[in-house]
């Protein structure tokens, strides 16, 4: 078990950038004749989950508005060349061939046509190279190493307030080799939200310390005229030192250099605090595995 979580970790890690830096440009969803021979053996049912689905007391903010237990997403591709990404209930609804709305009932979700495919050509073989364990513990083995990478249309028909609905919004597939547990692992990723993440910075020395402004736990104020604290984070973004007035802070962000310098002097020659725009993106994310050999 404890194997199987560190492969996963793996993958999430090489899949969170897994998005096609290089990727061919498809047209009408057709896989390009010269790698439908390699996206062949990795067509098939998947059994995996996501990361975040309703649960029996429905308040997990999820990807779909069912109890997903033990999701099927299934890769074919036709007999025109096109790839084609579903996704079922349980394994007794992808051999009665009843597909999965995946987003919910009446959602009519579904993954459309193939946009981008990024065929990993510096992996065309599995590496041999093992991944250094520290002395006194077994060797880790083989990681789990990529294949292809795909980006995929998706549409969430009535349900535009499960994902960040817009079009540019798309399915992120990134397939690998686990040779070590012997199977194949796809991982996907749909953006679930952008929110403004903005950070308040100040110039420390040349480098900027982010500063969070939080209302003072010892001394709150009124409603209308809250106490604040100015809070200096770490490399880490932990807390390193809070105090109650901006001044306070500038003190600690730029030291006295010399003797004798008043306070009041030196506080107006400091940087001011200033704002960093930025955005936060939340996505959901799933793990499918597939063992080497199955039969498709």
């Amino acid at each position: 078990m404890q194997s199987r979580l560190v492969a996963i970790a793996v993958v999430v890690a090489l899949a969170c950038g897994a998005a096609p830096s290089r990727a061919d440009a498809v047209k009408n969803g057709v896989v390009p004749k010269k790698y439908v021979a390699t996206l062949t053996p990795y067509m098939g049912d998947y059994e995996g989950q996501w990361n975040s689905s309703v649960t029996q007391d429905l308040t997990t903010d999820g990807i779909s508005r069912y109890v997903l237990e033990n999701p099927v997403m299934r890769l074919s591709i036709d007999a025109t060349d096109k790839l084609h990404l579903t996704f079922y209930m349980d394994r007794a609804s992808a051999q009665a061939n009843d597909e999965l709305d995946l987003l919910g009932f009446g959602c009519h979700s579904r993954v459309g046509n193939l946009l981008e495919l990024d065929i990993d050509k510096a992996l065309k073989t599995a590496p041999t190279k093992n991944v250094p364990s520290p002395a006194g513990t077994a060797d880790a083995g083989p990681q789990p190493y990529q294949v292809f990478a795909a980006r995929l249309d998706f549409d969430w028909g009535n349900c535009p307030s499960r994902v960040y609905a817009v079009s540019s919004n798309d399915l992120e597939l990134a397939l690998l080799v686990d040779d070590k547990a012997h199977e194949y692992v796809v991982n996907l990723r749909l953006l679930k939200r952008m929110q403004p993440d903005n950070k308040v910075v100040v110039e420390d020395h040349g480098v900027q310390r982010v500063v969070k402004i939080r209302p003072n736990p010892d001394n709150p104020g009124g409603l209308y005229s809250p106490n604040m604290q100015y809070c200096v984070l770490n490399e880490i973004g932990e807390v390193q030192q809070c105090f109650d007035r901006e001044t306070e802070l500038k003190r600690f962000i730029v030291p006295f250099p010399f003797p004798g310098l008043s306070a009041v002097w030196w506080t107006k020659t400091t940087p001011n605090l200033k704002v960093v725009p930025g955005v936060k993106k939340t996505y959901h994310e799933a793990v499918f595995h597939r063992p080497i050999g199955a039969s498709q």
